[in-house]
């Protein structure tokens, strides 16, 4: 083996080694990172038609990184301290509840609710009502309690250390967001010069990809106002004050991983339940669960087959799968992986089986 070949393979080895490295160091930043890639890709097109009127790639990208802060970050982020907040309403609400009422209250309420009589016998309630009045009971209610008490705790000081990476991770999805915008032509054309691929190939591969991340963007804002407008309908029916406002409110959470609507529908089901009545709150949940949240797996497949060539089968697998695999940034990622496995199978028949 020739000198010029052994540094070949050893400067090639020591370059994916530190690849690697790079991969790991940056890890903890992955996900903000491909957000930043997803939304650059997505606002590519008028930061270039705002750089040629502006006449500087800086200034533009600062101005839509400015009005992505003000419009995507700043809104979820409020988004997200309604949640704490209403999360915490609950449980302190939860907690009076269970302060200014006896166990036996709680069980007599429990059988006055409908259906419930054909569940619990007065010779139950009497047996149940024995037990939660024994020593043995209120010992292990005791013990509960304390357990309770510090798994609260726990997730107070994990809500605590959320809130500070959330707002970490904001920051890097900015800065991230801001220098890929305005360098990202250069970074390509450094990476299309080390892939050994036919140029034309190359550039199909990465429009498929852009194809397939606006179709992503297009499907996820179609879900979310789907969601929005059949939140509205539930919150009409059942007479909830701001209807309006709370629909602009799910319409949001449907971008929220990992629960998205739910963290709106649910807390206004509780609310249902106590100030409505059963069926009302019986109404909200059903509603939430067989339509507000499921229609997302028939409406984004649907819309983004209307730019991505592939099965609908396959891109709703993509889809879930890689929600399910990644999170909610697998959405993007699963159609992406798929998308670009077509592309190449596409590329290797024309290049490789149709030239033999």
């Amino acid at each position: 083996m020739s000198r010029e070949r052994i540094f070949s393979y050893f400067l090639l080895g020591l370059t994916i080694f530190f690849t690697l490295l790079v991969i790991v160091v940056l890890t903890p930043f992955l996900k903000p990172i491909l957000w930043a890639i997803i939304f650059s890709l997505v606002f590519y097109p008028p930061h270039m038609k705002l750089s040629s009127i502006m006449r500087s790639t800086s200034l533009s990208a600062l101005f839509i990184t400015l009005i992505v802060l003000v419009l995507v970050v700043i809104p979820f982020f409020f988004l997200g301290v309604v949640t704490v907040h209403q999360s915490m309403e609950i449980t302190r609400s939860l907690i009076y509840y269970l302060q200014s009422h006896t166990l036996v209250d709680i069980l007599h309420n429990v059988y006055s609710l409908p259906f419930a009589d054909r569940f619990l016998s007065q010779d139950v309630l009497q047996r149940v009502q024995e037990y939660v009045q024994s020593q043995d009971f209120k010992n292990n209610i005791a013990s509960y309690m304390g357990k309770l008490t510090q798994k609260l705790g726990e997730v107070f000081t994990a809500m605590v250390f959320a809130t500070g990476s959330i707002i970490f991770k904001s920051f890097v999805f900015l800065i991230s967001f801001f220098f890929i915008l305005r360098d990202g032509k250069n970074f390509i054309g450094f990476i299309e010069r080390f892939i050994p691929m036919y140029r034309e190939d190359l550039h199909e591969i990465l429009l498929t990809v852009y194809r397939t991340i606006l179709a992503v963007v297009y499907g996820s804002i179609g879900v979310a106002i789907a969601q929005g407008l059949l939140a509205f309908i539930a919150y009409t029916i059942i007479g909830i004050k701001y209807s309006l406002l709370w629909s602009l409110l799910t319409f949001m959470a449907s971008f929220v991983p990992p629960f998205g609507t739910g963290f709106v529908w649910f807390p206004i089901a509780i609310y249902t339940f106590i100030d409505k009545g059963f069926y009302y709150g019986l109404f909200v949940v059903a509603w939430g669960f067989l339509v507000i949240s499921t229609i997302d797996n028939i409406v984004r497949p649907l819309i983004m087959k209307m730019g991505i060539r592939i099965p609908y089968i396959v891109l709703f697998f993509a889809t879930v799968g890689g929600l399910l695999t990644f999170g909610f940034v697998g959405i993007f990622l699963g159609p992406i992986i798929f998308t670009i496995l077509f592309s190449l199978a596409v590329i290797y028949e024309r290049r490789i089986l149709k030239q033999q």
